[in-house]
């Protein structure tokens, strides 16, 4: 080889290691491509901080709203632009702001559903930006194993960033989850929930395995927590679609367990019979002394439990809790034992939404404002505030507190309030909670043909007389009334005269 053609390859040699250094330089300096987001950073996502501003209503003064109160709470993104929380995070609230690391400033949500049986809320936004920040979890199918891994994320007090504790989940049981004591699955974890955290999703397996809601005081018990299971949120989520949250289904029978030999021995019931005695069922057909051994296809036990999934024993109400009834399938099937003959009842379905004495989650109770006397529809919230004086009254409300069959529109109308200050007043006695039996000798069924009688009155006088013993009458003059209450209403701050549930039948204002 001549000395220039091997100059020529020695410099050709050259050129090739300076590019290979130069491309390896540039690689080297190249901003590494992203990453895949991990699954944990999709879940903390979801999880946002709910900022409340409450203005709760009294059942004594429902025309006003008391000073506003600030807390807060957690929730987690079920759908574009759904949160899903606690009801009592939310209940009452004139205001709600959800913010999360992904939010420059908080937004504005509105209440969608409310549900106080099961503690659910709803909350939603159109805004855009959250939407495409804030990706949806999907819910666990059913119910998680005992001793899964659970994660559980919310916004405890003590500071501004999100929380993660984590457990296992201990037991499963159909027991108390709602405020007024109402049943439904719920999931027990020993991951510690506190203060704020009450909304927050727990994860499984990267899915919503339950929502925080409730945990015991740590004096009474070590990190011993409770998660409404999966299967709750479902119904409450196909309920808001449908356009009436009304919770689970009740079974609405009390009964005794079938463990004592001499009851045994009295029913005369062999070794291998097993279920529960009934003491009562409000409108039958059952009766007394009828031992329920299948519930809803389940086979019931002398405790009063039942098997679900995975051979789990819960309560028996639970086979009818679960019960979701169509507009061709309204009825669960009880077999019984009846003076030792097996019988079969279909029972018609249904829930505490439409009993009596309702409740009204979103504190917009009734009232009409009459001279001093400020009426109501009896319902939970004024039960619990007057108290349980009309039960030594012989109150006619007192059989309807516990029974949770539909109402059929009947309702007992009730004093709200103390009486207003009034000359119109003079000499009379009246207690919160009496519940009024006719007005001039008229019956009603419930508040609304209650104001209509009111409101079609022509007498000069008006007497008012009540169910409870004790209760004296009230009798005012209709001109002086009608003359009096602007003037009542203006020195209790009172800007309507009635609820809007009733002006178009009181239209006086």
């Amino acid at each position: 080889m001549s000395i220039r053609s091997f100059a020529v390859v020695v410099l050709a040699a050259a050129a090739s290691l300076f590019a290979s250094a130069v491309a390896a330089h540039a690689q080297d300096t190249q901003p590494p491509a992203p990453a895949a987001e991990s699954a944990d950073a999709a879940l903390r996502k979801s999880v946002v901080q709910i900022a409340v501003k409450q203005e709760l209503r009294r059942p004594s003064t429902p025309w006003k709203r008391e000073s506003p109160e600030r807390f807060g709470g957690s929730g987690v993104v079920v759908a574009p632009g759904r949160v899903l929380t606690n009801s009592h995070v939310v209940e009452q609230s004139s205001e709600i702001l959800v913010e999360s690391s992904q939010t420059a400033l908080p937004i504005q949500f509105d209440l969608i559903a409310i549900d106080t049986t099961r503690d659910l809320a709803l909350l939603g936004t159109t805004d855009e930006a959250f939407i495409k920040n804030h990706a949806p979890i999907a819910l666990l199918d059913g119910l998680p194993k005992e001793g899964s891994r659970v994660t559980v994320m919310g916004f405890p007090m003590g500071g501004e960033a999100l929380s993660t504790t984590s457990g296992v989940i201990s037991r499963i049981e159909w027991a108390e989850i709602g405020r007024n004591e109402e049943l439904g699955m719920r999931v027990q974890v020993d991951a510690a929930i506190n203060f704020g955290n009450s909304g927050g999703p727990a994860f499984v397996d990267g899915k919503i395995a339950g929502l925080a809601f409730s945990g015991l005081d740590n004096s009474k018990a070590d990190n011993i927590s409770y998660l409404l299971a999966t299967e709750e949120i479902k119904r409450f989520l196909d309920e808001s679609a449908a356009g009436k949250v009304d919770g689970n289904t009740v079974t609405d029978v009390t009964i005794q367990t079938l463990e004592n030999p001499a009851l045994r021995a009295k029913l005369g019931v062999a070794s291998d019979v097993a279920g529960v005695v009934v003491i009562d069922q409000k409108g039958g057909p059952l009766l007394a002394w009828d031992i329920i051994t299948r519930l809803n296809g389940s086979a019931v036990d002398n405790k009063g439990q039942i098997a679900i999934e995975e051979g789990r024993k819960v309560h028996m109400d639970c086979a009818v809790g679960r019960f979701v009834p169509t507009a061709t399938d309204k009825t669960y099937a009880v077999e019984v034992i009846r003076a030792g003959k097996p019988m079969k009842f279909d029972l018609p379905a249904y829930t505490r939404a439409d009993r009596v004495v309702a409740e009204i989650s979103d504190g917009n109770f009734p009232y009409l404002v009459y001279g001093p006397l400020v009426f109501s529809p009896m319902h939970m919230d004024l039960l619990r505030e007057t108290g349980g004086w009309m039960i030594m009254a012989q109150s006619p409300i007192t059989p309807f507190i516990g029974d949770d069959r539909p109402s059929g529109g009947k309702q007992f109308v009730a004093i709200a309030s103390p009486l207003l200050s009034s000359p119109l007043a003079r000499g009379y006695e009246v207690e919160p909670g009496q519940t009024v039996k006719s007005v001039n000798g008229k019956t009603f069924a419930n508040f609304r043909e209650f104001v209509q009688v009111l409101a079609g009155l022509k007498d000069e006088f008006v007497v008012f007389e009540f169910n409870e013993s004790g209760c004296e009458r009230v009798v005012f003059k209709r001109s002086e009334v009608e003359a009096a209450t602007e003037k009542l209403m203006d020195s209790n701050g009172i800007r309507r005269q009635c609820s809007k549930d009733v002006r178009d039948i009181w239209d006086k204002d």
